[in-house]
């Protein structure tokens, strides 16, 4: 696991180091594309509630209504998650509705 850690550094630096010297074209979508997949981490209801800036009770109503994504499971732990890239499109649609 360790050596697979070490690759993907390097990489990632080495796509970081092009993009700084301009030796590479990034589009938009390709650019999103990126950011959605760094950003994919999972969350517990305390921090999705926290990072939407909402009560429990509220984001459970807002699941409820399908509004916010049901919280999965994970292999071994009994507490559901949320993915953070998930909640910022629900951010977004919360924020549009208001």
């Amino acid at each position: 696991m360790f050596a697979l850690k070490k690759l993907v550094v390097k990489l990632l630096r080495e796509i970081a180091d092009k993009l700084d010297a301009g030796n590479t074209e990034l589009s938009a979508d390709e650019a999103m594309a990126i950011v959605k997949m760094l950003t994919h981490e999972p969350m517990s209801k305390e921090q999705a509630c926290l990072y939407l800036n909402m009560s429990r009770s509220k984001f459970d109503s807002l699941v409820k209504e399908h509004l916010i994504p049901a919280g999965r499971k994970r292999v071994g732990l009994k507490e559901l998650h949320w993915w953070r890239d998930e909640l910022d499109e629900c951010k977004e649609y919360l924020n549009e509705k208001k």
